[in-house]
């Protein structure tokens, strides 16, 4: 079977040390504890390299609720069987990661970032993710949304780099082996 050309698919995302992405409720105020100053620790870099982004619904709803969309100017797109519309700067995708990966591909993206934890894990199943840069907040939540879910086999990661910055914030990057 031939593979599909498709985007570079990268997850970005912040955790707990403990794992988790979210509060229980999907809270992100914690988030702010890895924050010092004005560091953006290379997010203002990662979102100038992507073309789009693919959100889980969780992800999409708690995100909705800001006071300002934080994708301006970014193709946004909300994987959701159970969503009938989303607000006009995202569009709506129901149906195979493949399928919309080839799409993509076709319409000129080169450069997915994919976020939500039940998103990632999807995306890692599929065998589509081939970037991943975990940010690990020094916070122990102790319970939460967890970044990964259940997944059905192992996935080997080779790690590119680690960088540590005064808040107690380290970055974690990783390629995913094929």
């Amino acid at each position: 079977m031939t593979q599909k050309k498709r985007p570079k698919i990268s997850i970005y995302i912040a955790m707990s040390i403990d794992g988790y992405i979210a509060r229980k409720d999907g809270g992100l105020d914690w988030l702010e504890y890895g924050h010092t100053g004005d560091e953006d620790y290379g997010f203002k870099k990662f979102i100038s390299g992507i073309d789009a982004l693919v959100l889980g619904r969780n992800t999409y709803e708690t995100v909705s609720k800001f006071d300002k969309w934080p994708y301006e100017g970014k193709r946004v797109i909300v994987l959701s069987n159970t969503l009938t519309e989303v607000r006009k700067e995202a569009e709506l995708f129901r149906g195979q990661l493949g399928d919309l990966g080839s799409t993509l591909y076709s319409e000129g993206i080169k450069h997915v970032w994919i976020d939500g934890g039940v998103t990632v894990s999807k995306f890692l199943e599929a065998g589509l993710v081939d970037a991943i840069t975990i940010s690990v907040i020094s916070m122990v939540l102790g319970s939460g949304i967890p970044l990964f879910s259940t997944m059905n086999r192992e996935h080997k990661c080779h790690l590119l780099s680690t960088q540590s910055y005064p808040s107690g914030l380290v970055q974690l990057k990783y390629e995913v082996v094929k």
